[in-house]
């Protein structure tokens, strides 16, 4: 980069070549004694944050210099992985395949019937072999639509709607994802009927296709998501020219490769970024983006060989040794935040001291521009490691975190500045077209949309072929809301702020956002 004075250090804790160093024992051991002692946090939890920080006193993997300033700068970071990630962020496992033939390693023989086949789920999931929860559980329809005629259809719901809830109870926590679709199945039907009655905080997304999807199967999706803010409805055909076939959407709302997965996600703050640039937007696209580039894939690799080749992560593997994953799937993300905040700072630095991301043309067409080019950028700096993805490192709109302060998520209008529908999501269309790694939309319709789902469908049509990649809608009166990406019950935030102890993993992280930001429960609310 160059000598001009950069932001204050993202992080304090952090450390670069070290690890933990003498000068730092003393806050680490009051962080463990925080964790210890805190009253929101059930027994698991405090398991894995103090499980948490033990990795995190490791230092980073080698980098020069120059990366890691960008990482202490916090226009670069990591997303809470910590220094020396251990395993992949992410993955998606081929269930069918274990289903199909079971495992030897778990003990569990092909699927017969209904029951074998969820029981076998479940137990896979306990050993997930990334994060503390599983974060992809399937393309849910697809597995269990073979054995749904194995028992009498009421027999069946009950089978399913006892998964579900096992699924919710043993893994609460709205990073947890199944997809649905395209095609209408019985057990298709039967998820969405058992969903909207359990009402869990397990995410969905629907990859949908107006060609493929009957619209009475997309309008159940339609009031399931009105009811509880789920499933997303996917623009499966823009995701088919993109990945092929083999695709699926874990976690928030993650595009990768099933059998792959994910081995990091380094973040780009848009906002410190053009502001560490100065005021001229052609300077930040011609000579910052390309720059941080370059550093973005160093590190990125960096911390993917480390799982490779130190770790030795595919290795000893029972999940790749029983073929449900496989290296070459494997890629990476670059993701990115505080587009709003980039595209304004340009806007008015240059004379519009009103223009804002969402109602200023200019200040649109230049957010556009600014993820073409971190498209072109990352096209650019070929990543070895990332065989999954063509050796690239694949582009994803992140959806923020309790740390950041003053930055709207992913490429989103900032919530409670949304402009009328129409042009809402003419603004944000043009960004998703790059974006093939996730991103998503989020529109909230008041209690006229339940009278007509007809219409809120044409609306997602009319989004979809606009360009929008994913979207999310729900309801005012809803008690699930998305905060940034978490899917979470308004009561848990409340319960979360009282200091009360809660299952799901993610009402925890979507109050730290809304302390930050309260106007993500803010939204402009649509009446159809």
């Amino acid at each position: 980069m160059d000598n001009q004075k950069l932001p204050l250090p993202f992080n304090e804790f952090e450390n670069f070549s070290e690890g933990l160093t003498p000068g730092m024992v003393d806050l680490f051991k009051q962080s463990v004694a925080d964790t210890i002692h805190s009253r929101s946090l059930i027994y698991e939890q405090k398991r894995d944050a103090l499980a948490g920080m033990a990795a995190a006193t490791q230092p980073y993997p080698p980098m020069s210099a120059e990366a890691a300033e960008l990482l202490q700068s916090g226009i670069l970071c990591i997303l809470g992985e910590g220094p020396a990630h251990y395993y992949p962020r992410y993955a998606a496992p081929d269930y069918a395949r274990l289903l199909q033939h079971g495992s030897a390693f778990l003990e569990l023989k092909p699927a017969g019937d209904l029951m074998e086949a969820t029981a076998s789920l479940l137990t896979a999931y306990k050993y997930f072999p990334c994060e503390a929860l599983p974060v992809f559980i399937g393309r849910l329809d697809e597995l269990l639509e073979p054995y749904i005629d194995s028992l009498p259809e009421e027999m069946a719901r009950k089978v399913l709607r006892s998964f579900w809830l096992l699924v919710d109870r043993l893994n609460p926590s709205g990073f947890v994802h199944a997809d649905l679709g395209p095609a209408e199945s019985k057990a298709g039907r039967l998820l969405l009927e058992v969903d909207r009655e359990l009402k869990t905080i397990t995410n969905l997304t629907l990859r949908y296709d107006p060609q493929a999807t009957p619209r009475a199967f997309a309008l159940q999706a339609v009031g399931n998501a009105l009811e509880v803010t789920k499933p997303y409805f996917l623009n499966h055909p823009a995701m088919l020219k993109d990945w092929g076939e083999d695709y699926v959407i874990a976690s928030c709302y993650n595009a990768m490769r099933l059998r792959g997965g994910i081995y990091t996600l380094v973040r780009l703050n848009l906002k410190r970024a053009a502001e560490y640039s100065g005021n001229d937007p052609e300077r930040f696209l011609d000579e910052t983006l390309p720059r941080i580039g370059q550093l973005w894939a160093e590190i990125i690799e960096s911390r993917s060989r480390y799982i490779i080749e130190d770790v030795r992560w595919f290795e000893d593997n029972f999940w790749v040794d029983e073929g449900y994953l496989q290296q070459d799937k494997f890629s990476a993300y670059a993701g990115v935040f505080a587009l709003a905040e980039a595209a304004n700072h340009f806007a008015q630095a240059n004379g519009k001291t009103e223009a804002r991301y969402g109602w200023d043309e200019g200040a649109n067409a230049l957010a556009a521009r600014i993820t073409g080019r971190i498209h072109e950028v990352l096209e650019a700096n070929p990543i070895p490691s990332l065989s999954g993805t063509g050796g690239k490192a694949c582009f994803h709109a992140q959806v923020g975190i309790t740390s950041d302060l003053g930055t709207t998520p992913a490429v989103r209008v900032p919530s409670g500045q949304e402009p009328e529908l129409y042009q809402h999501i003419l603004t944000e269309a043009p960004t998703h077209r790059w974006i093939t790694g996730g991103v998503s939309t989020i529109l909230e319709f008041d209690q006229t949309a339940a009278a007509n789902p007809a219409a809120v469908l044409d609306i997602i049509d009319g989004a979809h072929r606009s360009g929008i990649r994913n979207l999310s809608i729900g309801s005012a009166n809803s008690e699930f809301v998305r905060v940034t990406g978490y899917l979470v019950r308004r009561a848990d935030l409340e319960a979360y702020q009282a200091e009360k102890a809660l299952r799901h993993s993610s009402a925890a992280l979507g109050a730290g956002v809304m302390e930050n930001n309260p106007n993500h429960l803010h939204r402009i609310t649509r009446k159809v």
